[in-house]
Order: C-alpha cells, then sequence, then structure tokens
C-alpha cells in the first residue's frame, strides 16, 4: 500500500473525513492528530505537547519516515500550518505538498483576532521567499477567512507551487472540491 503523511486540522482524525477518503482510494496514512479546542485529550500524548514539541515531532517524523522524491504531504488548515513550520526548519524536503485550506499565519475576521503561535516565524519566511526547497500545492476557497488568497499565492510562488482557488467557497471546503483536487494531485496507485 502507497503511503502519505497526513495532518488534519484541529479536531480532525486520520480515520475520518479527508483520511478516510484517501484510506478508500488505497492509501496508507501515516501522522498526526492535533486534537480540537476543548480539554486536552490524554490519549493522544501529541496534543500534550506545546506547538515547538509538536514541530519538532512533525519534523522528525517528515525527515525519519518520509524523505524521499515520491513522498507525499497533505495538511488541512492548521495540520498545514505545523507541517509549513517543520519545512521551514528542515530548509528542504525532496517530496510533494498539498495543503487545503491552509492556515499560514494571523488574520482578522469578523472582529476578531486569530494568532497562531509563531506566526511571524512563518510570515517572514513566506514574505521573504525564504520558505525551504519544496514542492507545495494549495487549495483554498475564495471566501477563506482564514487562509487569505493572497497570503497561499506567495507560498505557492515562493516554493513554486499551484494554486487552486474553489469560487465562493470558505474555510470548509465541498467535498466534491476537495476529491477533485485529490484527483488530480494523487499518483495513480500500482495495484
Amino acid at each position: 500500500m502507497s503511503k502519505i503523511y497526513y495532518m488534519p486540522g484541529r479536531g480532525g482524525r486520520l480515520s475520518s473525513g479527508l483520511g478516510l477518503e484517501l484510506n478508500r482510494r488505497g492509501w496508507d496514512l501515516m501522522g498526526r492528530e492535533i486534537g480540537g479546542s476543548g480539554p486536552r485529550d490524554p490519549n493522544n500524548p501529541f496534543t500534550q505537547l506545546s506547538f515547538q514539541q509538536q514541530v519538532d515531532v512533525v519534523q522528525h517524523d517528515l525527515s525519519t519516515h518520509n524523505w524521499t522524491e515520491d513522498a507525499l504531504v497533505i495538511g488541512s488548515s492548521f495540520g498545514a500550518y505545523l507541517l509549513a513550520h517543520s519545512l521551514v526548519r528542515l530548509g528542504h524536503f525532496p517530496g510533494r505538498c498539498l495543503f487545503i485550506s491552509p492556515i499560514l499565519g494571523s488574520v482578522q475576521g469578523r472582529g476578531m483576532l486569530f494568532k497562531p503561535p509563531q506566526a511571524g516565524v512563518l510570515n517572514t519566511a513566506i514574505t521573504n521567499r525564504s520558505f525551504c526547497t519544496v514542492a507545495i500545492d494549495i487549495l483554498v476557497g475564495s471566501n477563506d477567512e482564514q487562509s487569505p488568497v493572497a497570503l497561499c499565492e506567495k507560498l505557492c510562488s515562493a516554493c513554486n507551487g499551484r494554486l487552486v482557488i474553489a469560487e465562493h467557497e470558505d474555510h470548509r471546503l465541498e467535498h466534491s472540491t476537495v476529491k477533485k483536487q485529490l484527483d488530480q494531485w494523487l499518483p495513480a496507485i500500482s495495484v
């Protein structure tokens, strides 16, 4: 079975949603579940870690288990944020990445400021085009307040990635939109 390193967003599971779709398509998943906004899950040691410790674990996962030219990495929402921080620290990644509705920094929306940990580090890397050498493609909704299209464009430009904008969609993309992107992005699996 072919393998994908997948990081769902907060509260997402490897065994449901996009993870279930990837399994249905014949992919074996490795990754980390971040946990939701409520109390930390005592059954998931990853949720007990600080943000920097989580970045360290993901960086270790990528460099130890996914360091090949055919490695595939998918991150959704905050999962993409953790992956981005890990990739910045690695400086290079030989595989390909797909970020879906990625959190890429601080955003002001509907009267609230959302500022994830170490947002300045990622913003500087994107703005200065000093992001690591890696191919990152992005799928984002045109109305996504948490993942502004302009910032996604900057990251794709810095990484020679491809940006796909789902018109009139927000942070929670339609299942059909994500499935269509997977059809185009994933390589065929030899059976």
